[in-house]
This record gives structure tokens, sequence and C-alpha cells, in this order.
């Protein structure tokens, strides 16, 4: 126990920000505190905080061919703009966990894509509109069932994913903060939503 205060001022003296103190119970105690001077360093935290309360996942739809179409909602009183799939900013970012019988399969659309022209394009939604989106995990680019499939490959390997009753079906969209998403206004962060086979 000696030697956290010996590692708290090690530390205090590289990073300048944690001080080792002793409560009047002779225990140490830790404060931390994060000091900046650049104002830039500043304003780049404040915008890598996720956006996600802006948008949510509202109605799920499953079809027991692996076709899901998911609403997206925007919940924000000004226009949202989403990265279209068809570029490297959009594309890759949804995930599918099916849960059934007590396993868990996940499916993740293939990041490893070729794209003839790639430039930042997004679609925008309203003020309080929605957004259909289909995800079609038979339709080639998603990986799952330990195959990746190619953006002309029907199923996984020769295997078509189909759902069943009593499946549970959980659709994340996870967009990373980048600078074109900065640049550009585009909304990023995580959201997800579950949706029950019939």
């Amino acid at each position: 126990m000696k030697t956290l205060p010996v590692c708290l001022v090690f530390l205090g003296v590289l990073c300048g920000c944690v001080t080792a103190t002793k409560d009047s119970t002779g225990s140490p105690e830790v404060t931390t505190s994060v000091i900046s001077t650049n104002a830039s360093e500043n304003s780049m935290i404040e915008s890598d905080v996720p956006t996600s309360n802006l948008v949510k996942i509202g109605k799920v739809e499953v079809s027991r061919a692996g076709d899901i179409v998911v609403e997206i909602l925007n919940v924000s009183k000004k226009p949202i703009k989403l990265w279209k799939d068809s570029n490297s900013w959009g594309a890759a970012s949804w995930r599918v966990l099916l849960l059934r019988k007590g396993q868990t399969e996940t499916f993740f659309q293939n990041p490893d894509q070729m794209f003839t022209v790639n430039t930042p394009t997004f679609n925008e939604i309203a003020a309080g509109a929605r957004l259909e989106h289909k995800l079609d995990l038979n339709g080639g680019n998603w990986c799952g069932m330990g195959h990746c499939a190619r953006h002309d490959e029907r199923g996984f390997g020769g295997k078509k994913l189909s759902f069943e009753p009593n499946d549970t079906v959980v659709v994340i969209y996870d967009v990373p903060a980048t600078q074109e998403a900065r640049d550009n206004g585009v909304w990023y962060g995580v959201i997800a939503a579950t949706a029950n086979v019939q």
C-alpha cells in the first residue's frame, strides 16, 4: 500500500494531473484533475460527445427470410444527416445479434468492401421525421456463420440465414466519430433495438 502514493506522485509529475495526500485516518486520498490550456483540444473533446440521443431506432420488422426493416427516427428539432452505406464512412456500421435457444450468432456488414467512387455522401432526415432502412443479411457484404460474403454472393458460404419463431434479433447501428463526420455535420454514435420473431 505504501507504493500507491509513490506511483501517484510519479504519475502526477508525468502529467501534472494527479496528487496524493493522506486523509485524517492516514489512508492515501487521490485527487484527479484534468487541466488543458489548449482551446482547440477542449473544443475537440466537446465535439467528440456522441449524438446518440438525437436519433433512435423505432420499429424493427424481421422476416423469416433474413430481411430486417429498421425505422430510424430523428427525435431532435433539427435535420439530421446519416451516412449512406454506399461509401466507406457509412458502410459496415450495422451489426445484428441473433439469440436462439440460449446461443448467440453475430452478423456484421463486411468491412472489406470496394467502392467504385468513394465520396462522403449522406441522407438527411427532417426534424421529427423517419427513414426506413432495409438490412438483407442474405444479400451479400455480410459476415456471419463463420463466413464473410462478397457483394455478389447470396447467403453465407452457400447457406442462407432464416429466422425462426421465438428468435430474438438485436439490431445495432454503430457509426464512429470521424473528421469527415464533423466536417459534414453527420450524426455518429451507437443505437440499438430488439425484435422478437413471430
